[in-house]
């Protein structure tokens, strides 16, 4: 929102963010089993029946655990020299893993808008 159409003359635009979403992995299910049977035969020719079964590793359930919400939100300021040319600061708050791996991000640098 500029402040140049309440101030004129001040080129300051203060802004808000936000935006929310989440990971789904679903249900861990039956289909994290699996169960193989191959058939073996020795150099005496005698073959015979091997079973493997085991649990089918899922790497992002491994290292995230279950369903989560993932946030952003935060504001910031931008000051523009001309209608193209400006800088900002903001900050965001990030939201992970319900308070286990939140933190704030701080962006600031030069924009030019076309």
């Amino acid at each position: 929102m500029p402040l140049d159409e309440f101030w004129p003359g001040v080129h300051l635009a203060p802004y808000a963010f936000a935006g929310f979403g989440g990971i789904l992995l679903g249900s861990g299910g039956n289909g994290n089993t699996v169960s193989e049977t191959f058939t073996v035969t020795n150099s005496a020719g005698v073959s015979r029946q091997v079973t493997f079964t085991g649990q089918r590793v899922n790497t992002i359930r491994n290292n995230i655990g279950a369903d989560r919400v993932l946030g952003h939100f935060g504001g910031g300021l931008e000051y523009r020299f001309t209608p193209h040319i400006g800088i900002f600061g903001e900050a965001g708050y990030d939201i992970l893993d319900g308070g286990g791996n939140n933190f704030i991000q701080t962006n600031f640098g030069i924009r030019y808008a076309f």
